[in-house]
């Protein structure tokens, strides 16, 4: 649901100010008449300018209690809008209008307050008093807005502890997914930690077998120049050595990569659909589509694929804004393989930012100008690119104007086809 209100601009805010004028104000309307639907009006205004033109909020929030003042209206139903304004502002106002919009609410809950006490049409005989002295009214004042500043400051309390929790805490499943991440990578090093120590072993049998084949080649060379079948004596014992450094290569070879695949299968292509159903769970919309004929891939050129994938996706989410979408396009070509990976995240920030006339702000020539000059370097880019070279292929980042980046990178088929072994019978 927040992840839903923080993807759009204005509907959010619509929805909730025409829910609570038509809730509370209807009740207003039905318990008071038509005048007690002035401040329900300009509390429901308030919402609309939360996260946009945060000032607006405050001005109808005060707007609300010189209504209750200037109409003489009875406190209304439509003031209890005032917590709910709080609330909201302390989920979704930015700095720092979020304690400033704060201050007008306790300050507008003071006012009404302040009517509700000082009212002469109020003589509170429901509570057995016919007329109140000055004092009296003084102690129910002070007692009402307490009560109004306590609800009104819990709310936003409330509020921002909320957004506190799911976008920096995170939901139950994001701990889940955490906690997952967590044990799987201290079962990893466990298992690291004993191949090291295997590791360790065969390196110390492996240096031994290499001194002796060094010392067998030094005394061979020596011994040849007298006895030519010393010599012979000695190559044997260097063939020997050789062969056993062989098989303890051969064995640390397996025992380093042997456990590595045991403990973490490299991912494949066919995992992109997990990992898109990740990213949006974590609040970027990714869509994973193939076009062509697809052909089997090198283990380790599919690996280095992904990765290229996986590295475009965490950039685009990290330096992106919420709501941003991304594509990722496998296309199968019959010279190699093309991989897109396109994010919309400056759409998505310039429709956030609203011009004079109340629209997104264009882009000029001056952006088209600068995304020609423009060379776009970064640490994970050039890794990116590493990756594809290390294949024979390519890799391109271009900003598209007005949309976002589009990272693209080439294959050749002859370096990431997976070579066919036959067999013969």
């Amino acid at each position: 649901m927040i992840r839903w209100v923080r993807q759009r601009n204005w509907l959010p805010e619509i929805l909730l100010s025409l829910f609570t004028f038509f809730f509370f104000g209807g009740i207003d309307l039905i318990v008071h008449g038509f005048n007690t639907l002035y401040g329900a009006l300009a509390i429901a205004a308030s919402l609309i300018f939360i996260r946009k033109f945060s000032f607006l909020t405050s001005l109808f929030l005060i707007a609300a209690a010189a209504l209750q003042i200037a109409f003489g209206l009875l406190p209304s139903f439509g003031s209890l809008g005032i917590p709910l304004v709080a609330f909201v502002v302390g989920a979704f106002s930015p700095r720092p209008w979020r304690e400033i919009n704060l201050g007008f609410a306790v300050f507008s809950g003071l006012i009404i307050t302040a009517n509700l006490s000082y009212n002469p049409a109020i003589s509170f005989s429901a509570f057995g008093a016919v007329s109140l002295s000055d004092l009296g009214r003084l102690a129910i004042f002070a007692v009402v807005a307490l009560l109004a500043i306590s609800l009104i400051t819990l709310m936003w309390i409330l509020g921002l502890l909320l957004i506190t929790r799911l976008v920096h805490v995170g939901t139950e499943l994001d701990r889940i997914i955490y906690e997952e991440k967590q044990l799987e990578l201290a079962v990893e090093l466990a298992e690291q930690s004993k191949r090291f120590e295997i590791a360790r072993d065969l390196n110390e049998s492996l240096v031994q077998h290499l001194s002796s084949v060094i010392t067998n080649a030094e005394g061979g060379s020596y011994a040849a120049k007298t006895d030519p079948s010393a010599g012979m004596r000695a190559m044997e014992k260097i063939l020997q050595s050789a062969k056993s450094a062989h098989t303890e290569l051969r064995r640390l070879f397996d025992v380093i990569n042997r456990g590595r695949v045991a403990a973490s299968a490299p991912p494949k292509l066919e995992d992109l659909e997990s990992l898109a159903i990740k990213m949006r769970e974590t609040g970027m919309d990714v869509d994973i589509s193939s076009f062509g004929q697809s052909f089997a891939l090198d283990a380790s050129a599919e690996l280095a694929i992904y990765r290229i994938v996986f590295d475009a996706l965490r950039n685009a989410k990290q330096h992106n804004p919420a709501g941003t979408k991304a594509t990722v396009e496998l296309n199968w070509l019959e010279s190699g393989m093309q991989v897109m990976i396109k994010d919309n995240g400056v759409e998505v920030e310039r429709r956030a930012v609203l011009g004079p006339d109340g629209i997104p702000k264009p882009y000029d020539a001056t952006e088209d100008l600068d995304t020609l000059l423009e060379k776009i370097t970064g640490a994970g880019l050039t890794a990116m690119r590493e990756r594809a070279e290390s294949f024979g292929g390519s890799l391109e980042v271009q900003r598209v104007v007005g949309i976002g980046f589009t990272v693209s990178a080439m294959f050749p088929e002859s370096s990431i086809r997976a070579q066919q072994h036959q067999v013969k019978g």
